[in-house]
């Protein structure tokens, strides 16, 4: 395993700076250890006991300041699936699959792991109809 942490600065957009950061290290199968920091908006998909399109439920939260809680996941050149608990001014929490929209608001400091023996990549599930996480051994 192989460990690296980044700070992500106020303003950025957190999944999208994570994807760029594994891209720029050439990173192959990586996987979120922490996180800890603010943001001032994002978008979190909730699943629902249907599947398939048209199932999920997403829901955008503007100009509202959150603690993130926490932030789990993969992420890889094809893409990440990252779930983040977001917590409120008044001690509520809110969380689901991070979509996006996620603006840093003073700083994000993310310890990220790399699976040195295995390839992480994304491929559509016709069962869910998602692109989900396919691995496969890494070449020596």
């Amino acid at each position: 395993m192989h460990v690296s942490t980044e700070r992500f600065l106020p303003g950025e957009e957190l999944k999208t700076s994570l994807q760029q950061y594994v891209a720029t290290q050439g990173l192959e199968a990586a996987f979120i250890i922490t996180c800890v920091g603010s943001v001032s908006k994002a978008t979190l998909r909730f699943s629902t006991q249907q599947s398939g399109p048209g199932s999920e439920k997403e829901v955008t939260y503007r100009k509202e300041y959150f603690d993130i809680l926490s932030l789990v996941g993969t992420v890889s050149q094809g893409g990440a699936h990252l779930h983040v608990v977001l917590g409120r001014a008044d001690g509520t929490v809110v969380g689901g699959h991070l979509v996006g929209n996620a603006k840093i608001h003073t700083t994000a400091e993310v310890v990220i792991g790399e699976s040195l023996a295995e390839v992480y990549i994304r491929k559509n599930d016709p069962n869910t109809t998602f692109n989900e996480l396919e691995i496969k051994p890494r070449s020596r």
